[in-house]
């Protein structure tokens, strides 16, 4: 019976000690946040981002006229690393800061794989539908064409000596006047980080 019991605790309470297991909350850019070598990380999408808008907002490459913003289209973001990630983790953050500090608003009606939000050419589309109040369906010549352009890559290239091994993702960003064809503005920012074998995402 002893044996019996023995067995039974010994599968059970390592069960248990799993279902024990704690989480916590953390300052998503703090030093408690997980570092991959190998890996882009919340953290450094965050200093990347803030870097570039504050590079490009002290540039004066985007002036508002008259209090009124520039319309910005975001462009293609070339992933040029090993792994799969959503470039806009990067480009929000910017047009966040772009809007909030009034220089900038953001066309979603535009774009090069197509537009980001298909709402307003949706809701032109109702102009032939006897059901919808033809009066509230915005008229034609609305939308706002952009003034400028946003593109970027986003490069990695890694080294190792020994037991270290060393990743430095670069992010690359261009600012294109589309009534010019001119870059206003580029900028470089890198994320250099490095680890041994024993590290978290080696």
């Amino acid at each position: 019976m002893k044996s019996l019991v023995k067995l039974i605790a010994a599968a059970v309470l390592p069960a248990l000690a799993l279902g024990c297991a704690t989480a916590k909350y953390i300052d998503h850019d703090g030093r408690d946040s997980i570092v991959n070598v190998g890996q882009i990380n919340t953290q450094d999408w965050i200093r990347a981002a803030d870097e570039l808008t504050q590079s490009l907002l002290l540039s004066g490459a985007i002036q508002s006229v008259a209090g009124k913003p520039k319309v910005l289209m975001i462009g293609r973001i070339k992933n040029n690393t090993t792994q799969h990630i959503d470039t806009d983790s990067l480009m929000k953050k910017i047009r966040v800061a772009l809007n909030k500090g009034g220089r900038a608003l953001t066309t979603t009606a535009v774009g090069l794989d197509g537009p980001e939000d298909e709402s307003s050419k949706a809701v032109r589309e109702l102009r032939a539908d006897d059901e919808f109040n033809q009066t509230t369906i915005p008229g034609k010549g609305n939308l706002v064409s952009p003034d400028y352009s946003l593109s970027g890559k986003i490069i990695q290239n890694s080294a190792r000596a020994g037991r270290i091994k060393q990743s430095e993702f670069a992010f690359q960003l261009s600012l294109t006047d589309l009534k010019t064809g001119l870059a206003t503005w580029e900028e470089e920012k890198l994320i250099v980080k490095q680890g041994s074998r024993a590290a978290v995402g080696w």
